[in-house]
């Protein structure tokens, strides 16, 4: 039985086919696992042992014998790093205010709880924060965000849990119903007089419980607890964030990044390991000597051989076997890493220059990878909101007199039940930025797009401030022409453009008196007469 008595969904007794094909070396990882981490839990047992081999993959370790000499081609890493990087870009993700409601967010709201969430996912270091949360997803799958408040500095901080150390308790078995979450943190020996092992945390909505200690088992009859202690949740909800990496309909736990390329990048490995024996093996030929006695003889580069028998014959032992198939093997294999990873090559340097695509071929290239992306943007985005509102609501207990978040609830006093404050990833696609500038003028000529979006989609940070001094940047423009203007019409004497047109069209033709109306309204008619 599971935690609680819980035995896990149906299907939690995979890992005996998934493990089969993984050799000596999976088997004794399950059984380091078995004994020093969950002993009795079949369900946990299953998971943590899939967390620890997927990060040893992702940390190169694709053999028994810690790749002692061994080729190891790490496409798990580079594929999970590729798409990660993909969605942050260069600066991670900016934050944008959204009501349940309705579009219009003031201007002043807006800037007020993008300016709050900056300064505390800048104090927790946003960008290596960004990068370790997705790390930690794609590689086991989950990542757990823990929001803490630090007194001292007075700030929440985002913290990444590590996958492996997480345990979920659920009520009645249902997976939206979280009951408890449990950490274990490792602790440094050497600077613990007590020897304590881990620091384990457990939250609940009513309480929290901490303390030390020196054996590895969750199992808490073995637990031993020194320096215990119990005090009341102040927050009544669990300060922590469950994220999936790709959705799981059949449970509480996503999918890894992993799951479906490690067994083709562990065979691909073999194989290039067969083929580099091979090569090996006939860089160095054998030599062989019939009708001769090869005891006299040098051997090494530049040697000349002389004195040899009519009837002796020397020869190397060449390479007599074609390859062309086991590597054509190794192609396939590459490719179906690249399918089901939906990174293409193009994404891992190969083919032409970036700049020299087209930003059509470029869409239609990258758009797998697109969707990997989209699909984390989803998931990672709907987790960081949580974190957001977390981060507010620990704020009005922790800090109440902040005078940016008393601002925000005078403005929006039901901002907190109303809003989500969302983060827009900045995407590291390839980009053509006069392409994307035009496409962004078409936009806001047909009135299709705003300039708010626009500039979201750009990932450009601090948009409500952007906008007031892109507007009052407009202003002094319109101004200064104005004064422009004013100046050049006292410098021409007061004249204006109208004026300058009408002398132009009659600069060169007399005026016109009364007598010449006459004269031209006196004129004889032509009879004819004198055409001769």
């Amino acid at each position: 039985m599971g935690v609680n008595g819980y035995s896990g969904y149906v299907g939690s007794n995979h890992w005996n086919q998934d493990s089969r094909q993984l050799g000596e070396g999976t088997t004794a990882l399950r059984s380091f696992v078995l004994q020093n981490i969950v002993q009795d839990n079949t369900w946990e047992l299953d998971r943590i042992t899939k967390y620890y081999l997927y990060w040893k993959f992702y940390e190169g370790l694709h053999y028994k014998d810690f790749n002692d000499g061994l080729l190891s081609f790490n496409y798990v890493r580079a594929f999970i790093d590729k798409v990660n990087m993909f969605l942050l870009g260069d600066e991670a993700f900016t934050f944008h205010v959204q009501n349940y409601y309705s579009t219009q967010i003031s201007k002043e709201t807006e800037k007020l709880a993008e300016e709050i969430m900056m300064y505390h996912w800048g104090k927790s270091n946003k960008l290596q924060l960004s990068y370790e949360i997705l790390q930690m997803g794609g590689i086991t799958g989950d990542v757990w965000l823990g929001v803490d408040w630090i007194e001292e500095e007075k700030y929440c901080r985002v913290t990444v849990f590590d996958s492996r150390q997480c345990f979920v308790t659920f009520k009645n078995g249902d997976f939206n119903k979280v009951e408890s979450f449990m950490v274990r943190q490792p602790l440094d020996r050497s600077s613990n007089e007590n020897e304590y092992t881990l620091f384990v945390q457990k939250w609940t909505n009513d309480k929290v419980e901490t303390w030390y200690q020196k054996d590895a088992s969750i199992k808490s009859d073995n637990i031993t607890k020194y320096d215990q202690k119990e005090y009341e949740n102040p927050y009544g909800f669990i300060p922590i964030v469950h994220i999936k990496n790709k959705p799981n309909s059949s449970g509480y736990y996503g999918k890894s990044d992993a799951n479906d390329i490690l067994k083709i990048n562990k065979v691909y490995n073999e194989l290039m390991q067969q083929l580099k024996a091979v090569i090996d093996y006939h860089v160095t030929p054998t030599t062989v000597i019939t009708g001769a006695s090869a005891k006299s003889l040098k051997k090494g580069l530049g040697q000349i051989w002389s004195g040899l028998p009519a009837e002796a014959n020397v020869f190397n032992l060449g390479l007599d076997v074609d390859l062309s198939a086991t590597v054509n093997y190794a192609k396939d294999l590459k490719t179906a890493l690249h399918e089901l990873s939906d990174v293409p090559e193009n994404a891992l340097g190969k083919i032409q220059a970036i700049s020299n695509t087209s930003a059509a071929a470029l869409q239609i290239t990258y758009h797998p990878l697109m969707q990997q992306a989209n699909i984390k943007a989803m998931t990672y985005g709907e987790g960081i909101i949580k974190v957001n509102a977390m981060i507010l609501r620990i704020l009005k207990v922790k800090d109440p007199d902040n005078k940016r978040l008393k601002q925000l609830l005078k403005q929006e006093p039901a901002f907190l039940e109303e809003n989500m404050i969302k983060p827009v990833f900045a995407f590291g696609f390839p980009k053509d930025r006069t392409d994307e500038l035009n496409r962004a003028q078409m936009e806001l000529n047909m009135k299709i797009s705003s300039r708010r979006e626009i500039m979201e989609r750009m990932g450009k940070q601090n948009i409500p401030e952007l906008l007031e001094e892109i507007d009052e940047d407009a202003i002094e423009q319109g101004l200064l022409q104005a004064r422009i203007s004013e100046a050049l019409h006292e410098m021409t004497g007061g004249s204006d453009e109208g004026d300058e047109d009408d002398n132009e069209e009659g600069e060169n033709e007399p005026p016109i008196s009364e007598e010449d109306d006459d004269n031209e309204e006196e004129e004889t008619p032509d009879t004819g007469e004198n055409e001769e």
